[in-house]
């Protein structure tokens, strides 16, 4: 028991999965494997943020059987950097002072940010090529306003309006849309007869 663990982390379709390992001659060998579910909560977040996740339930289970021995964790995300600037906006404070607590202030435990994303890879040392990932700025891209969308009226544009319209007449329902000027049709034609009022809104917006 005196030679240190290490402990592969990775988070997939919802599901914390882990290998905890020490090294036998050349390799790594296996000590145990861990598979456990993300809860509800965790699932409907952010890739990144579910690896925090993921990698807090991973050490967790693996304390069971590393009992205090030192413990590298190799994981494909910045956790720390995540925790700090997205955790507050997806995480309850009881929560995050939890993760905080498993992640950041245990002695016994050391996160590295390694290329290692497949559990074979880290088994055989064979840690492959950079992983070239940016938590933050993937979770801004993915859940941050459209970068084109703009608060402001452009200069010089052309004025359109929508409309979309679903009514019974005589017993039979229709649905149409339109895209107009001031002036004249850009666009117009009929769509299912099943489509709501709001949805044939829409459709004129698409």
């Amino acid at each position: 028991m005196s030679n240190p663990f290490f402990l592969f982390s990775h988070e997939k379709q919802g599901i914390a999965l882990g290998i905890l390992a020490q090294n036998l001659g050349p390799y790594q060998g296996a000590v145990a494997y861990l598979s456990k579910q993300l809860d509800t909560a965790a699932k409907g977040w952010p890739g990144c943020l579910r690896a925090v996740a993921a990698v807090a339930i991973n050490i967790q289970e693996a304390h069971k059987f590393t009992l205090g021995q030192k413990m590298t964790v190799l994981v494909s995300h910045t956790m720390s950097a995540v925790l700090e600037a997205k955790g507050g906006h997806w995480l309850s404070p009881q929560r995050f002072l939890n993760y905080q607590a498993i992640l950041v202030e245990q002695d016994d435990v050391e996160i590295v940010v390694a290329n290692t994303v497949k559990p074979a890879s880290f088994l055989s040392e064979s840690m492959g090529e950079p992983v070239i990932h940016d938590c933050l700025e993937t979770i801004e891209a993915t859940y941050s306003s459209l970068p084109d969308l703009k608060g402001t009226l452009l200069e010089d544009a052309d004025t359109w309006f929508t409309d979309g319209s679903s009514y019974v007449v005589s017993g039979r329902r229709h649905a149409g849309y339109a895209v107009t000027t001031s002036k004249e049709v850009i666009e117009s034609g009929p769509i299912p007869t099943n489509t709501s009022a709001q949805k044939a809104e829409i459709i004129a917006l698409i």
